[in-house]
């Protein structure tokens, strides 16, 4: 007994000291600013080469330079806070440095990988957590079990396939890459941060959508919203069915792949299967996508990367047209725009919780438009231009911008459902 006793010390103690040499008291990983309109579109033209790397057949490298690996790790960093990233080339090498907090345990877990190349294959890498440095074989050993690990979700290919012609320049990194197709590495991301959103019940509301719409045709937002949240919730509870029906709501007037955060492609919908449906409310086509939209990635994704998600994309639309990183004919940064991003959020937010699950979705069985997004707030700055946005506003992290979120906000608690 007292050998059992002496050996379970010893464990304890073992598993103490490792824990302790892991793990952090304070993030090793240096707070990036808040991401400006240059890094967002920067990182979102890094996002979309990854995007387009899954399930690569074209053998189309990566090619990623300075601006887009900041761009990328102001973004990841703004859109999970408090954790942290930091991507940069220093000499022939990629370092990615990574700060994750462990919040039950109040500890940061902080993570070095190091990539050499150049490499016709994967390349050697290195890995440093904690106080622990890892060679490279181990380092190997210890990415092919983050990876084993991931295919209990998703198909993930071998090492050797995922990354190939690994080029390292002193101001670029390329490589031929090659992600898992839908719901992949990318896609996971945001779907780690949130509860899977009930798939039956997505099928079930999109379907009473699509049938509704062809009996009876409509492009008013407010009348697609009851519709969603009329729909019968046939056994799922009620913050699941809220839940499902934005989620389908912005499949139907958005875009149908808002289904991933259900594991629902376009060819699971069978003959629910419609065209994306246009609605709009005083008049506008944008704003029911911005409320939708935002309102989706809350539910699947968590309330901060959906307001993050809708920053970015005001912070974007604010680029110059001369940017190498600017999209079509960038229309400028809205505050209209972002007022019907945080309705779509916050409503959700009011809607998934329990207490207020079935008031909320009685309330939205019967929304006006005033109440989904109040007429006060459409009037707001609209088409400002990024030296516009920041001479009045600074950044988004600016008391400026915060104190005009705050006013946003004011207006959405006293008219807007909540």
């Amino acid at each position: 007994m007292r050998k059992l006793l002496i050996a379970a010390a010893v464990l304890l103690l073992v598993g103490l000291v490792l824990f302790l040499t892991v793990t952090s008291a304070e993030p090793s990983t240096p707070p990036p600013p808040a991401p400006g309109a240059e890094a967002v579109a920067a990182g979102r033209d890094a996002y979309r080469q990854l995007r387009e790397a899954q399930g690569n057949r074209q053998g189309v490298p990566v090619t990623l330079g300075a601006d887009q690996l900041a761009g990328l790790s102001a973004v990841a960093s703004h859109g999970f806070r408090p954790d942290r990233l930091s991507i940069a080339i220093e000499g022939r090498q990629v370092v990615v440095h990574a700060s994750h907090r462990m919040r039950r345990l109040g500890r940061w877990l902080n993570v070095t990988v190091r990539a050499e190349g150049p490499s016709s294959g994967f390349p050697t890498t290195r890995i440093r957590v904690g106080m622990w440095s890892l060679p490279p074989a181990l380092s190997r050993w210890a990415l092919q079990l983050g990876r084993l690990y991931l295919r209990r979700k998703v198909e993930v290919p071998p090492l050797s396939d995922m990354i190939r012609n690994f080029k390292v320049e002193p101001t670029t990194v390329s490589a031929l890459v090659s992600l898992p197709g839908k719901s992949g590495l990318v896609d996971q991301m945001a779907n780690a941060v949130a509860e899977p959103v009930d798939r039956p019940s997505v099928l079930r509301v999109y379907c009473a959508l699509t049938d509704r719409q062809r009996r009876k045709p409509s492009s008013d937002f407010a009348e697609q919203v009851r519709r969603a949240f009329s729909v019968p919730s046939a056994g799922a509870n009620r913050v699941d069915s809220n839940r499902a029906a934005l989620v389908a709501l912005a499949m139907f007037g958005v875009d149908q792949r808002v289904g991933d955060f259900a594991q629902l492609s376009p060819a699971d919908l069978g003959k629910c299967r419609a065209a994306v449906v246009p609605t709009s409310i005083y008049g506008r086509q944008d704003w029911p996508k911005h409320w939708a939209l935002s309102a989706a990635i809350a539910v699947g994704a968590g309330m901060q990367l959906s307001e993050a998600a809708g920053e970015w994309k005001e912070l974007a639309d604010s680029l110059e047209r001369q940017s190498r990183f600017a999209i079509a004919d960038p229309s400028g940064f809205s505050m209209a725009d972002l007022a019907a991003d945080r309705a779509g959020f916050r409503t959700a937010r009011a809607a998934w919780q329990p207490d207020g699950a079935e008031r909320m979705a009685a309330a939205l069985a019967h929304a006006t438009p005033e109440q989904l997004l109040p007429a006060e707030l459409v009037g707001q700055e609209d088409a400002l231009s990024n030296a516009s946005f920041v001479k009045r506003y600074g950044g988004v992290d600016d008391p400026r911008f915060r104190q005009k979120v705050r006013e946003i906000d004011a207006v959405l608690d006293a008219r807007g459902l909540h």
